[in-house]
């Protein structure tokens, strides 16, 4: 179940949406187990209210959701890591936090500002670090830029659009013109069969975890859900798809990332082959993939328990200093 350490809002549209969502959440964390407590977090730079939700006890560890992505949707993989406290944030303009207008807004820095003001609220210093998609390109950055936040980095899927090999799918395109994009995002699905639809060429594997899917579905209709996902598209890329020169990470910048790095990469990604994070992983001091069959870009809904064997060694590994 969850817990929410903050009031609940007044019962109004925008209430109910979260309402739903919660109640969605919480269906997620049933299905795999998890016992996990929500709360809110308040951070100095950017100046924001973000949520977090945390999970088990011992050594800490941050996992960071893709754009889009919800805290929730990685249960199937928090359920095999119970010897950890698991953190995962909910970014903003994501989930429950707070909203965030993307536009105009140069994310690199501000990605690793935000996550060094939230490692600061939960009074964390070096920790590792769990990125999907977007959160793993968040990650990486961070990894380069402040790496005394930082003792290790797993980065799960094709971290969106910082390496050269990225392949933008045609619904991901459309969404990168302006005015279009957010008019396509203001008309949610209808059903949760409709958004497994949706989501199914970013993901086949996320159809056989329903909840999943339903908690992504009640996401779609928290307030400024679908405006976030499609300014954070166009801040990222150019219309049509194309990456910004501002989010791409050169090869002098991988050489010099000196924490160990473990890229989980799934068999059937959509949006790059494994030789992007071969590529990566080459020029990097100490990172090496992992590829895990039949898996397509958040490879834990694939093999959750396989997923969590190779994250556990590699967490164990950073603890033993190998």
């Amino acid at each position: 179940m969850t817990v929410i350490a903050s009031p609940s809002p007044p019962k109004s549209p925008a209430g109910d949406a979260v309402h739903a969502f919660d109640a969605a959440e919480a269906a997620v964390l049933a299905r795999y187990g998890v016992v996990a407590t929500a709360r809110f977090v308040d951070l100095a730079e950017p100046a924001l209210r973000v949520r977090v939700l945390e999970s088990g006890e011992g050594p800490p560890v941050l996992l960071l959701p893709g754009d889009g992505g919800v805290a929730a949707a990685w249960a199937p993989l928090m359920a095999e890591l119970p010897g950890y406290r698991t953190i995962v944030l909910d970014r903003p303009g994501f989930g429950c936090s707070e909203h965030f207008d993307y536009r105009g807004c140069d994310l690199r820095p501000h990605a690793v500002t935000l996550l060094q003001s939230l490692l600061d609220a939960l009074e964390l210093g070096a920790v590792p670090i769990i990125g999907s998609s977007g959160g793993a390109q968040w990650s990486l950055w961070l990894g380069i830029d402040v790496p005394d936040r930082v003792s290790g980095l797993v980065a799960m899927g094709t971290p969106a659009v910082c390496l050269p090999g990225f392949h933008p799918l045609p619904p991901m395109r459309v969404l990168t013109v302006p005015g279009l994009g957010q008019l396509l995002t203001r008309m949610p699905a209808r059903s949760p069969k409709a958004t497994g639809r949706m989501l199914a060429p970013t993901d086949a594997r996320l159809l056989e975890h329903p909840e999943i899917v339903a908690l992504y579905h009640a996401a779609g209709k928290l307030p400024g859900y679908g405006s976030s996902v499609a300014t954070i598209f166009q801040r990222s890329m150019r219309p049509g798809g194309f990456p910004r020169r501002c989010m791409l990470i050169g090869d002098d910048e991988l050489r010099r990332l000196d924490r160990p790095v473990l890229f989980v990469y799934g068999e059937d990604e959509p949006y790059g082959s494994p030789d992007v994070a071969r590529r990566a992983a080459a020029l990097m001091p100490d990172a090496r993939v992992e590829l895990i069959s039949r898996a397509w870009h958040h490879p834990w809904l694939a093999d959750g328990p396989g997923v969590g064997r190779i994250v556990d060694a590699f967490l164990a590994g950073l603890r033993a200093g190998r």
